[in-house]
């Protein structure tokens, strides 16, 4: 006799990330049985700041994860898919410590087997859990990096930061170039702490210790980078994901300014979007599909990533069709050359002019990357049948 279709089928879509084969045949029957054939598998890891592109793309919204494999990547998963899906923890060896690991990094669940009654009894708790979930807060994560030093990639950081707060957002503004710190000088700022503070004390972080480490300026929070170019700011992806837990928890817009392909890209790998700024000269665009490269290399999903051209001159340098050959990218974004509104806005440490062109540009782009400019073109095309007086 068929067994009967459990009531909770259609309730979720799995993605099981599982290399050991013989529990992910397991759990792939178990879910079959219980009626939800329709199952993404992946037999490998995927990079770190992958997980979220992918689900998308499947429509997964809950993760079985084998943790056995290998622990150290497994956790770094778990805190990364956590925050947007419920994470079932697998490990036959029952390890005391790696499951309170694992449940510290936000799994909602353990596994020693993966038996059908297990996966049955999950997915019915789950499930009665999911029915009175409030849903989560939503915020994004922008990383903007330089395809070549010098192209304006933390002036664009700076003032896409203070344009977001202006769309109803409470902003985080992150320096992590420790050798320009230009974010400190674009905005006068100075501050005891930076975000190699915060790197470094992630573990213990609360609203107190936050506090202390942030700059309010122009309506948002600043962390700086170090005023010695000397000290180190490292990272590694379980503390870029945890920081960007807490951040999530905080604030509805965070921008990082990222010093480029000289650091590692752990934290361009967490964020929701990756703004790759160039200039349209063609040494620009040679460093620039270089820093591609090295991003790609870095674990950094591709289908984040967006060009942002940024001092552009109809003039001079290539145009934009020439930019797209060059790196193979459509570009999202063209910010034209505005010399002296920029330096009018530095010498003040003033957000940009919004009636200028660079402002134009800078607002035209927060609204493309928070979907405002869609809103906007969906009602000028509904008044478009009204009558004309």
């Amino acid at each position: 006799m068929q067994e009967p279709r459990s009531e909770i089928a259609g309730v979720w879509k799995p993605l099981i990330i599982c290399p050991n084969a013989p529990m992910a045949q397991r759990i792939g029957s178990a879910l079959s049985k219980r009626g939800i054939p329709d199952v993404g598998l992946m037999s490998q890891y995927p990079p770190v700041g992958s997980i979220a592109s992918v689900a998308a793309r499947q429509r997964s919204d809950i993760c079985f994860l084998d943790v056995a494999s290998n622990p150290d990547k497994a956790l770094v998963l778990i805190a990364e898919a956590a925050p947007s899906m419920p994470v079932v923890a697998l490990n036959p060896g029952n390890d005391a410590d790696l499951i309170l690991k694992c449940l510290r990094q936000g799994a909602c669940d353990f596994l020693p087997d993966a038996s059908d009654d297990q996966i049955s009894a999950v997915l019915e708790r789950l499930a009665r859990q999911h029915a009175r979930l409030e849903p989560a807060k939503t915020s994004s994560v922008y990383c903007v990096i330089p395809g070549k030093a010098g192209c304006g990639a933390s002036t664009l950081a700076t003032y896409l930061a203070i344009d977001l707060k202006h769309s109803g957002s409470k902003v985080l503004l992150v320096d992590t170039d420790r050798v320009t710190a230009s974010i400190a000088f674009l905005l006068k700022l100075r501050s005891d702490f930076h975000v190699g503070d915060a790197l470094r004390d992630w573990q213990r972080m609360d609203k107190d210790l936050w506090g202390r480490l942030v700059v309010p300026c122009h309506g948002i929070d600043v962390l700086l980078a170090p005023e010695d170019p000397t000290i180190a700011v490292g990272s590694d992806p379980q503390s870029a994901f945890e920081l960007f837990r807490f951040w999530r928890q905080q604030y509805q817009a965070i921008v990082v300014d990222h010093p480029g392909a000289s650091s590692s890209f752990d934290l361009a790998g967490a964020a929701d979007e990756v703004l790759l700024v160039t200039t349209n000269d063609l040494a620009a665009l040679h460093d620039t599909r270089r820093t591609l490269e090295c991003m790609e290399k870095g674990a950094v999903d591709r289908v984040k990533v967006k060009l942002v051209v940024s001092r552009y001159r109809v003039s001079a340098g290539l145009k934009r069709e020439d930019v797209k050959a060059a790196l193979k990218m459509e570009p999202y974004a063209t910010l034209n050359e505005d010399f002296q509104s920029v330096q009018a806005a530095l010498l003040d440490g003033r957000p940009i002019a919004h009636d200028s062109n660079f402002g134009r540009g800078v607002r035209a782009l927060m609204e493309q990357l928070t979907g405002k400019e869609k809103a906007a073109k969906k009602r000028s095309s509904l008044f478009s049948f009204l009558p004309h007086r």
